[in-house]
């Protein structure tokens, strides 16, 4: 009896000791239907282009969840310096706001960027 016992625990050892299986490995998860997939993923952008990360996390500061939301704006604070007054768990409205200045300021980089010829 016991060495049956024994038997299933060895069997189920390397997946016990495999970790995690659902962590994204990639930034585009950031679309994922799973809220946490999609929060664990955007700090999974340091590689790529600005061109691609920025609008994408601009984009999730309107997620539904509000953990997605706070994880998008913390890197973007993170990589930029600036907030634009964002309260992730605000309502509707005081967020719309302030993704509309997250725009406006991508907007504007962008141009800047372009003109010096720094934008990748």
């Amino acid at each position: 009896m016991r060495f049956r016992h024994w038997g299933t625990f060895a069997a189920s050892l390397p997946i016990l000791l495999s970790g995690c299986g659902v962590a994204p490995k990639h930034f585009q998860k950031i679309r994922d239907a799973a809220p946490i997939t999609r929060a664990r993923s955007v700090s999974l952008g340091g590689a790529l282009p600005q061109r691609q990360v920025v609008p994408a996390l601009i984009e999730r500061l309107e997620d539904k969840d509000p953990v997605v939301r706070l994880a998008a704006f913390e890197e973007l604070k993170k990589g930029t310096g600036r907030s634009f007054g964002f309260i992730p768990w605000g309502g509707d409205a005081d967020r719309a706001g302030a993704v509309s200045r997250w725009r406006a300021w991508w907007k504007e980089r962008q141009g800047s960027l372009a003109r010096l010829g720094q934008i990748r």
